[in-house]
């Protein structure tokens, strides 16, 4: 398989992936702010740092608030990390990979490019942009249903997963340091009193809540909540099950070692997460490392498998 191909259905997957988890990320956020007591304050510049585009940000916008944020992460399209310009670069290399792709998922990236581009007026309101939130994040989903359904299982597919998984595990690893510096940072003492909330929101977030208490069958509490999302290696949004299939899918490919080897790396740090007793409110140092050495890995398999003199769109 051309190495071109592959990076193209590689990021393909990665940046529909992202658009999801954006979306996810910022509605939990909504959500939470929305079921908390109306006295508790709310660190809407934490979404930012999550991101890593404080700089970005700031040269774009004098103040800091929920609209200037929500407008930055959705629909600003000088921001490389936003919704919006994840989304575009999806629907292109769709485009530009049909020889391989179904073309279904091409007529619903279209409805999706459409649907997102009549909606950004909503992203002001609080409960419209969740409903256009939760809108994206089902035709993601539909799109991935296209692609497992009806695509063989090849090396283009094999891409498609990795991609995927690895975009996975970096947004939910956000996803977790997001709620874990609103623990830490958050400057109302009322946001202690109500960490059940806080943590049920995330599961919320990413379609887990339903699984943590068939499994854990007990309250909500942060430990329990980090344990089942970094090491439950059923659960197809969890830390572990990414880097699991992360590495059945590179054993499929063509001389994987290298690769395999970081990603075994991976996956046993995440395995001796019970015994490091981190605490809830300092588990994004954890997940900063984590996403380091994501990083690590997809360097790996670019320079494995895909054109170094190639830069994808």
């Amino acid at each position: 398989m051309l190495s071109r191909v592959g990076e193209r259905v590689y990021w393909m997957a990665r940046y529909l992936e992202r658009v999801e988890n954006t979306a996810r990320l910022i509605n939990v956020h909504t959500a939470l702010l929305m079921d908390l007591p109306k006295q508790n304050e709310i660190n809407w510049f934490t979404l930012i740092k999550i991101f890593n585009s404080e700089r970005a940000y700031h040269e774009q916008y004098l103040r800091i608030h929920e609209k200037n944020i929500m407008h930055f992460l959705v629909a600003e399209m000088n921001n490389a990390s936003s919704l919006v310009q994840a989304l575009m670069q999806a629907r292109e290399n769709i485009r530009t990979s049909l020889d391989v792709l179904p073309e279904e998922a091409w007529e619903q990236i279209n409805e999706l490019h459409l649907m997102v581009k009549g909606s950004l007026s909503a992203i002001g309101n609080r409960r419209r942009r969740q409903n256009m939130l939760l809108k994206i994040m089902e035709r993601c989903q539909c799109i991935s249903g296209i692609i497992d359904n009806h695509m063989s299982r090849n090396h283009a597919y094999d891409f498609i997963q990795i991609g995927k998984y690895i975009e996975r595990a970096d947004m939910t690893s956000r996803i977790l340091e997001m709620t874990s510096l609103l623990a830490s940072d958050t400057p109302s003492e009322q946001v202690s009193k109500h960490q059940g909330i806080l943590w049920a929101n995330l599961l919320k977030a990413i379609s887990a809540q339903q699984m943590y208490l068939h499994e854990k069958r007990s309250a909500v509490t942060a430990d329990k909540v980090l344990d089942f999302l970094v090491t439950d290696s059923a659960l197809p949004r969890s830390l572990s099950f990414a880097l699991a299939s992360i590495g059945n899918y590179l054993n499929a490919l063509p001389e994987p070692e290298d690769p395999i080897v970081i990603q075994q790396q991976i996956l046993e740090n995440l395995n001796a997460y019970r015994s490091c007793n981190i605490p809830a409110d300092e588990i994004h140092f954890f997940m900063d490392s984590f996403q380091m050495r994501l990083m690590e890995l997809h360097k790996k398999i670019s320079s494995k498998w895909f054109y170094p003199d190639f830069e994808i769109i």
